[in-house]
């Protein structure tokens, strides 16, 4: 039996709780590739193994050495790359199947760097208000997967071996996912926050390995590119949502998540994107204009008319477009057309204008009509067919994800390498027609009004500028 005696840590001033909520996941998939970082390593590993020298430690000195260095640099490159932020790791012995470092290699490691001062550590209960069917609030309390993030003298141990957090990622190096698929079960909520679905183990069958093979070739496809000016890309996940629901079949969800999924390019801001190179050249970035509602409208035999911008409403013009479009995104995140304004949302909004939404002016059910009578088919959204459930977001995300992923494939069978933004694809700057025009031929191969092929409407982002794409 693994045994360890180890005090408990010093911590610092407690964190506040988004702090906490914020924390990425540290997969403990990362390896040395510097000297550097190895040396780094060795001076870590070193000052374990004194602190464990006394303690019985998974079993022979000699196994104990080699599952225990591999684990530390793992550990470091998930805490040095989190750039001074948390960073979560469930200790259940069941999260650790099928990885590299297992279950009784982290475990003693992380007292161990506790109690040397080399990282802060949180965990335990968390508390929070919930609100029953009947009655008033009530205070209830759930476990949160331990957070970890360096200390300042992990920081300076770091940095006397040319290792800072803002270049961690040049020291340490995670190859491309492992697990490229992913099933998750359905989001949750929390009082009024929104927690993402667990994460679920599967039996592949032959439609999850195609799905997974077309990802791992992708992957290996955009490994032997270059990728500048800023961007972070260290291969895609493929996410599906909804895994727990008796109809699942791969088909909610999809979309591709590129790695680490806080750190990548689909983090940075559109303008900062634009930064980008791909293999030395500039780049564009081409965006399916109104997309869930091309698809939504597509599902029931018409062409959306890619002439006139659809949030521009009669009777509310161009001044409401930023208001018609959340509108739109709100009633395609619930079930049924949006009837009040999600708080979330309002504040969303704010941050990004400047100013609150003017509710008043705007009201949610009013402005809806308004929508409505212009795009009659939304009146129906939500609304469960006579053979069938109704579609949701999830449905309308995974044939998003299809044109996408498919688009790709068709560029990569060229040699031309793309990257996704969910609703757009970043190609070098000389392939901007080949992409868009691989992007309308993906969309027309899914979705066609009696024989003819969708269209769907395209807007190219670059550094010249923004315009409509013309084929």
């Amino acid at each position: 039996m693994l045994k360890y005696a180890l005090s408990a840590a010093t911590e610092t001033e407690a964190p506040n709780s988004a702090e906490l909520r914020d924390a990425t996941f540290a997969s403990l998939e990362g390896h040395p590739c510097t000297e550097a970082a190895q040396a780094l390593t060795e001076a870590v590993n070193e000052q374990v193994l004194h602190l464990l020298a006394h303690i019985e430690f998974f079993g022979e000195r000699k196994a104990n050495r080699k599952k225990l260095k591999p684990a530390i640099a793992a550990f470091l490159a998930d805490l040095l790359s989190a750039e001074g932020k948390w960073v979560y790791r469930s200790l259940k012995k069941d999260s650790f199947t099928g990885q590299e470092v297992g279950a009784w290699a982290f475990i003693p490691l992380q007292h161990a760097m506790r109690e040397l001062g080399l990282v802060e550590h949180h965990g335990g209960v968390v508390s929070h208000w919930v609100r029953f069917d009947e009655g008033g609030p009530a205070l209830a309390n759930r476990r949160r997967a331990s957070r970890y993030r360096p200390t300042k003298k992990l920081i300076e141990l770091a940095g006397e071996h040319g290792i800072r957090l803002e270049n961690a990622l040049d020291h340490f190096d995670y190859g491309l996912p492992k697990q490229p698929l992913q099933k998750r079960a359905a989001s949750t909520r929390v009082g009024r926050r929104k927690v993402q679905g667990e994460l679920m183990k599967f039996e592949h069958t032959d439609l999850s390995l195609k799905l997974e093979a077309d990802v791992q070739e992708l992957n290996e496809f955009l490994a032997k590119q270059t990728f500048g000016g800023g961007c972070v890309h260290r291969g895609y996940v493929r996410m599906f949502h909804n895994g727990d629901a008796a109809d699942f079949n791969w088909d909610q969800g999809g979309r591709l998540y590129s790695q680490p999924s806080d750190k990548s390019y689909q983090q940075q801001p559109s303008e900062k994107r634009l930064e980008m190179t791909i293999n030395g050249s500039p780049i564009v970035e081409i965006d399916l204009r109104a997309s869930y509602l091309t698809i939504f409208h597509a599902w029931h035999d018409v062409q959306i008319d890619k002439e006139q911008d659809p949030y521009v409403i009669p009777g509310l013009g161009e001044e409401a477009r930023d208001v018609v479009k959340l509108w739109v995104a709100a009633t395609f995140g619930n079930n049924e057309p949006l009837r009040k304004w999600p708080t979330d949302l309002l504040k969303k909004y704010e941050e990004k204008h400047g100013h609150p939404l003017d509710r008043k002016k705007y009201p949610a059910v009013r402005l809806g009509e308004q929508i409505i009578k212009h795009h009659p088919l939304l009146g129906q959204w939500g609304r469960p067919p006579k053979d069938g459930r109704a579609r949701t977001w999830a449905d309308l995300m995974f044939d998003e994800s299809r044109v996408v992923v498919a688009a790709m494939q068709g560029l990569m069978r060229a040699g031309v390498p793309s990257l996704a933004v969910h609703d757009s694809l970043i190609v070098p700057e000389q392939h901007e027609r080949q992409g868009a025009m691989a992007l309308m031929a993906a969309f027309g191969g899914h979705f066609r009004v009696g024989s003819i092929p969708v269209s769907p409407s395209l807007k190219i982002n670059s550094r010249r500028g923004s315009y409509r794409f013309l084929p």
